[in-house]
C-alpha cells in the first residue's frame, strides 16, 4: 500500500487520503462523542487529536507536553496549556483512537477482501483470528508486560477475530503481549453460530476447541500441531475371549515421515476417515500438501531465524517435517475439495496485511 522508500511526509500524505476516504471529520467528532472524548463544545477536537497522535508526532510517548502542545498550536491554531493536554490524553482518548483504528480496519477489509463465491455461499461467516504483537517502553511493563525473548520487557498485543464477508468485528482485544493465543481463542467459542467457518493459526490450536466447534455446527480448517498424533482405525484388531476389542489395537498411528517421503513436490494427499490426539482421537479429514523446493528452503530459514533470535526450540521431528503442512477440517469433501484446502487456509494471510499496514502508523 506505501512505498518503503517514500519520505515520512509522503506516507502520512497517503495515509491521511485513506483516513479522509472512510471518515469525515463530522464522522470524526461523532466517534469522539460516542466514546466520551468529547462531551460538550470544545475548542479540542477528535480530529485534533488525531493530528496530534498520527501526524505530528512519531514518540508521543516520550515528548514533552511543552512540545506537544507547541506543535499542535502551529499545525491547528489551537493554544492549550500542558495541564489541560496532560487532561486529555487520558482512557476516553484511548478508546477514541482504538475506535477510530476499528472503524478504518473494517472500512479497508470490506474493500479488498476477494472471497470465492464458492464460500461466500456455503459458509455464513468466515471467521479470521490471529494476532500481532510490537514493543513499547520498558516503563509500561507494570500495565503491559512483554512476552520476553526480545530484549524488550513491555510489549502490547492485539487479538482480532473478523468475518471475511462483512468485514465485520467478531472479538477484538488489546492487551499485554505475555497474553495467551490459545486462552483467547477459548473465549471466543461462545461468538459461534452454526454456518460459521473458523482459521486460526497453530498459536491457537486445540483439540477441545475444534471439538467444541464440530459439536455445534461450526466448520474449522487449521493447521495441526505435529506434536499430535495421528491415527486410523485398524481393520483386523485383537480382541479378548469375551468379545471386547483390545483398545491398543483399535487404531494404528500414521507415518507421517514415509508419507512424505512418497510425496511429489506440489502434491496434496488426502486421509479421510482420520483420528487425531492419543486420548481424544478428534475424527476430521487431514490433508498433506508437499512443499516446493522454495517453500522449504524459506520455512528452514524461518525456523532458523526463530531460534537463534527469539530462542524458540523446534523438535527435530518438526525439523524433519518442514517439507510438508498438514491440515485438519471437518469440512464434507464433497463441499471443499482437498486440492482447496491449502488455498482456503490462505484466506488468513490478509489479517496478516492489514496488520503490517497498521504498524507501519500506529
Amino acid at each position: 500500500m506505501f512505498s518503503a522508500k517514500g519520505t515520512t511526509v509522503e506516507e502520512l500524505h497517503l495515509f491521511s487520503q485513506v483516513l479522509q476516504k472512510y471518515l469525515s471529520p463530522t464522522e470524526l467528532e461523532k466517534l469522539a462523542r460516542a466514546t466520551a472524548f468529547v462531551r460538550r463544545t470544545s475548542k479540542y477536537r477528535g480530529q485534533d487529536l488525531v493530528t496530534l497522535c498520527v501526524w505530528l508526532s512519531h514518540n508521543l510517548a516520550s515528548t514533552s507536553l511543552t512540545q506537544l502542545c507547541s506543535e499542535l498550536e502551529a499545525a491547528t491554531g489551537i493554544s492549550m496549556s500542558t495541564e489541560g493536554l496532560n487532561q486529555r490524553l487520558n482512557g476516553n482518548a484511548v478508546t477514541f483512537l482504538q475506535e477510530l483504528f476499528a472503524n478504518l480496519l473494517k472500512a479497508e477489509m470490506s474493500s479488498t477482501s476477494s472471497i470465492p463465491s464458492e464460500y461466500r455461499n456455503h459458509f455464513l461467516r468466515i471467521r479470521i483470528l490471529d494476532s500481532t504483537t510490537f514493543q513499547v517502553p520498558d516503563s509500561l511493563t507494570e500495565h503491559y508486560p512483554g512476552a520476553g525473548g526480545c530484549g524488550h520487557t513491555a510489549g502490547v498485543k492485539i487479538q482480532l477475530e473478523y468475518d471475511l464477508h462483512s468485514g465485520q468485528f467478531l472479538n477484538l482485544d488489546v492487551g499485554a503481549g505475555k497474553k495467551n493465543d490459545k486462552t483467547f481463542g477459548t473465549t471466543c467459542l461462545s461468538t459461534l453460530r452454526p454456518g460459521d467457518l473458523c482459521i486460526r493459526d497453530l498459536g491457537y490450536f486445540s483439540l477441545e476447541d475444534l471439538d467444541q466447534m464440530d459439536q455445534r455446527g461450526v466448520s474449522y480448517v487449521s493447521r495441526l500441531k505435529l506434536n499430535n498424533r495421528i491415527y486410523q482405525k485398524n481393520p483386523e484388531p485383537e480382541y479378548f475371549q469375551d468379545g471386547r476389542i483390545k483398545k491398543q489395537t483399535e487404531y494404528l498411528p500414521l507415518d507421517l515421515d514415509a508419507i512424505m517421503n512418497r510425496m511429489k513436490l506440489g502434491e496434496t494427499v488426502e486421509i479421510r476417515e482420520a483420528y487425531i490426539g492419543k486420548d481424544k482421537k478428534l475424527a476430521a479429514r487431514v490433508i498433506l500438501y508437499r512443499l516446493t523446493d522454495s517453500q522449504v528452503q524459506k520455512r528452514r530459514k524461518d525456523l532458523a531465524y526463530k531460534e537463534k533470535k527469539k530462542g524458540v526450540k523446534y523438535s527435530e521431528k518438526s525439523k524433519r517435517l518442514t517439507g510438508i503442512n498438514v491440515y485438519i477440517t471437518n469440512i464434507a469433501w464433497g463441499i471443499v475439495p482437498k486440492e482447496h484446502i491449502h488455498h482456503l487456509y490462505s484466506l488468513r494471510w490478509q489479517i496478516e496485511i492489514v496488520f503490517k499496514t497498521w504498524k507501519s502508523f500506529f
